[in-house]
């Protein structure tokens, strides 16, 4: 087979995949499953991914694009550099809200470490990269002070930990996360204005 054609596969079986646990959570995935939905031999996943943690990983190389995507689609129809940052928030709060079964098992707490999967950092390292662009042109057009990369990652683990509660329903003090997300926002970016 052709680099193509391997790469063809190894993408139609992570899709099915994604399919798989969008509809029956991660227990219900295996190769012999993956096989079934594709109607192809019980032993081609395995030609494919050496195991279930592999065919996780390019599920999550998978979805990670799809949600820079996201963001970058987002982000590019906010006029300015502020409304840029407002964008890439809102993108990710809005990401993870529509899709929450890829934001899920991007961001799942019980995974290999990162450098098992280098694919994975990267892709990681793409879309928070890109948050640090948009907040560096923020930074050099004199409308934020700071370091942009401390910056990303106070927005990150502050969005980040809102999403995780909504996710688990535990939103349950009387705010919304409606009622959440601007005020975070506002007030962490009040933080960094000149």
């Amino acid at each position: 087979m052709t680099p193509e054609e391997v790469e063809a596969m190894r993408r139609r079986l992570s899709s099915a995949g994604l399919r798989i646990y969008r509809q029956e959570g991660l227990e219900a995935l295996t190769f012999r499953r993956l096989a079934d939905a594709l109607d192809v031999s019980h032993m081609l996943p395995y030609r494919y991914f050496d195991n279930k943690d592999a065919l996780l990983a390019r599920m999550r190389v998978d979805a990670l694009g799809q949600f820079e995507s996201y963001v970058r689609e987002h982000e590019s129809r906010a006029d300015g550099p502020m409304a840029q940052v407002h964008a890439v928030a809102e993108a990710y709060v809005a990401f993870a809200q529509q899709h929450p079964a890829e934001y899920l098992l991007i961001f799942a707490t019980h995974q290999p470490a990162p450098g098992q999967y280098p694919e994975v950092l990267q892709a990681r390292r793409s879309v928070f990269e890109h948050a640090v662009e948009v907040l560096q042109r923020c930074i050099d057009q004199g409308r934020l002070q700071g370091e942009a990369s401390e910056l990303a990652h106070a927005l990150w683990v502050n969005l980040h930990g809102l999403m995780t509660l909504h996710a688990a329903g535990q939103l349950v003090h009387g705010k919304t996360l409606e009622q959440l997300v601007e005020p975070l926002l506002g007030r962490l970016l009040n933080g960094y204005r000149t």
